[in-house]
């Protein structure tokens, strides 16, 4: 029998071939719902590995360019080859008294929060020169790394109540796709989008691998502002993605980082949402419960979570109450040792002529 390993493997290298994320119906990253099931009931003590290899394989698609693609695809095959941290597929191993013992860090990210970003899957060399333009050296920096706005797409609705100039997020499937070349040169695609109540276009300039993704028959988010063109109601250029359980780039309040070149806002923000995912539950939080349960603030993981992807208005707010509290809370610290350092130091006798008193 063909187990989960062996089954991901064997695509990995049929996608290897063109880098297309064809080698699977509907991507890697629909695969990746399959791989969680499947891996799941083999190995349920290596949760955290199965849930790793989903995670990059639903980063996958997102990945444009066929270099990218090619180094995910030796990362993810280094990380099957590895195996699930020893973790036998059950029933083989018997059951052994738990030994308690500290949790290992995985190879590629030594140092913890000190590592340098190229420890992060999907960072090499040139990309960590330009994310250090941003201040960014560390996989703790990246925590810290707060957005500078959000895009509200988190108001859903169908196509027949769609009006001109909101910034709406729909859910259709994919009626019709094509690219064209306009007189200027420049490379159209276009989508015409259902939902079962109305039809609506959406284009996307100079965007050709769109093609490669966006195709017929196809269940897609669309986010952005509805826009008009020839008295038809339509979308320039906005957000999309696969229709998946937990949406990134659409149907949310969606963080936007600021930039660099070479650092587009879709990629950047995928490497920070597997960052917070993965390191936030590894935090130790500085505040004890019970000054954060008298002053009603969030726990560290939640309001970094929340502050990078909040799940609603109300999220933010707690996630940054909490974050202003500690910067206060650090300064007012920084402020007693430097009372306390003040009246500690000896004091200097100052001697007194009486004459001239």
């Amino acid at each position: 029998m063909t187990t989960p390993i062996e089954k991901l493997t064997k695509i990995l290298h049929l996608e290897a071939e063109k880098y297309q994320d064809r080698a699977v119906f509907g991507g890697l990253a629909r695969f990746a719902d399959t791989w969680l099931r499947e891996a799941g009931d083999t190995w349920p003590q290596a949760a955290d590995w199965v849930q790793m290899v989903a995670d990059r394989l639903q980063a996958y698609s997102d990945l444009t360019a066929p270099q990218e693609r090619a180094v995910a695809l030796q990362e993810l095959l280094r990380l099957l080859q590895r195996g699930p941290l020893a973790v036998q597929p059950r029933p083989v191993a018997k059951p052994q008294p738990p030994v308690p013992s500290p949790p290992t860090p995985p190879a590629e990210e030594p140092g913890g929060l000190n590592a340098p970003l190229t420890a992060l899957q999907g960072i090499g060399p040139r990309q960590a020169r330009r994310l250090a333009r941003l201040g960014l050296h560390s996989i703790r920096d990246f925590l810290f790394f707060f957005p500078r706005r959000y895009d509200d797409f988190s108001n859903l609705k169908p196509i027949n109540r769609l009006e001109y100039g909101e910034e709406v997020t729909i859910v259709a499937n994919v009626w019709d796709a094509g690219t064209r070349k306009t007189r200027g040169g420049a490379v159209l695609f276009k989508a015409v989008l259902s939902d079962g109540t109305g039809f609506i276009e959406a284009t996307w300039f100079n965007q050709p691998y769109l093609g490669n993704r966006i195709r017929q028959g196809r269940q897609i988010v669309v986010s952005g502002k509805v826009d008009e063109y020839l008295g038809r109601l339509c979308f320039t250029s906005p957000e999309w993605e696969p229709l998946r359980r937990e949406l990134l780039h659409t149907g949310r309040l969606v963080p936007v980082y600021p930039l660099t070149e070479g650092v587009t806002g879709r990629w950047l923000r995928g490497l920070v949402k597997r960052t917070v995912d993965y390191w936030t539950p590894r935090l130790s939080d500085h505040l004890p419960s019970s000054v954060r349960e008298g002053h009603g603030l969030l726990d560290l993981a939640t309001a970094l979570r929340q502050i990078h992807f909040p799940d609603s208005h109300e999220r933010l707010q707690e996630a940054r109450r909490r974050l202003a509290f500690d910067e206060l809370f650090v300064f007012q610290l920084g402020l007693l040792r430097q009372r306390y350092l003040w009246r500690s130091a000896p004091g200097r006798q100052l001697p007194i002529d009486d004459e001239t008193l």
